[in-house]
């Protein structure tokens, strides 16, 4: 059976709040543009095409995707300003959101059959080596059966310009994390296109293009301790969203989810 490294690196979760930060922060050095030369936002727009004309793949490997039985979720209708595979990670933050449980039990119990050990196997794709094996899995079924739902989150068109500038930032430079190539935190990227308040945090994923696959790989949190990512995608305190879903030279696709509490746009 061949194997690959885990097709979705998960960065270290930044949660950060004005309590820690002593409720006001002002970044000077901040651009007030987007980051990277005009150059590289062609090439990055050329990538972010290909990723969101691309495919979605089923959670479970199969030809059909599982019979919805959540009740829709709206908070993307009507903003053109989403591409749609931004529009479909924000649905389907909200579809966990929305019942935790049912979303366990449609789309993370059948993921069960596809553990070996260590390596997690969709049919007919190459096997992922995992750090935790099913145990992460389980844990997160349990969270979710327990977990109460939420209210949906908002799309704030200034958390998604951050989330876009720090994936483009990103498809330019191969890194990886939530620092910018300009030393920028997630704070001061928030607050760029706006001002945040209450709370705030970020989750970055790299690899899967699927919404299914990248939200079910940063609710699982295989090899992160903390569960941070898990933590921020049913934190209650978050109350809106921005997401930036583009091209990433070493792991083809990055997805960048901004929160917050409160947020103002510019």
């Amino acid at each position: 059976m061949t194997t690959r490294v885990f097709g979705m690196l998960l960065a270290l979760t930044v949660l950060i709040s004005c309590e820690s930060i002593g409720g006001t922060f002002f970044d000077t050095d901040v651009p007030d543009d987007q980051s990277g030369s005009a150059d590289g936002r062609k090439k990055y727009s050329r990538g972010l095409a290909a990723v969101d004309k691309a495919p979605s793949l089923t959670r479970d490997g199969a030809t059909a995707s599982p019979t919805r039985q959540e009740k829709k979720i709206d908070a993307t209708a009507g903003l053109d300003y989403l591409t749609q595979k931004e529009r479909e990670v924000i649905d389907e933050i909200n579809r966990v959101r929305a019942d935790p449980a049912m979303y366990a039990r449609t789309y993370l119990v059948p993921m069960r059959a596809f553990y070996h050990g260590n390596l997690l196997k969709f049919p007919g794709e190459i096997a992922i080596s995992t750090h935790e094996g099913s145990q992460a899995l389980e844990e997160c079924i349990r969270d979710l059966e327990q977990a109460k739902p939420l209210p949906p989150l908002s799309p704030q068109k200034g958390l998604l310009r951050a989330a876009r500038d720090h994936a483009e930032d990103q498809a330019r430079t191969g890194a990886t994390g939530h620092t910018g190539s300009d030393g920028s935190s997630v704070s001061a990227r928030l607050n760029r296109y706006g001002k945040w308040n209450a709370s705030a945090g970020e989750n970055i994923g790299y690899g899967p293009n699927d919404a299914g696959r990248i939200v079910a790989s940063l609710l699982i949190d295989d090899g992160v301790s903390s569960r941070g990512h898990r933590k921020n995608l049913l934190d209650s305190r978050f109350k809106f969203v921005g997401v930036g879903v583009g091209p990433h030279p070493v792991y083809e696709t990055m997805c960048v989810m901004d929160f917050a509490g409160g947020y103002k746009s510019n």
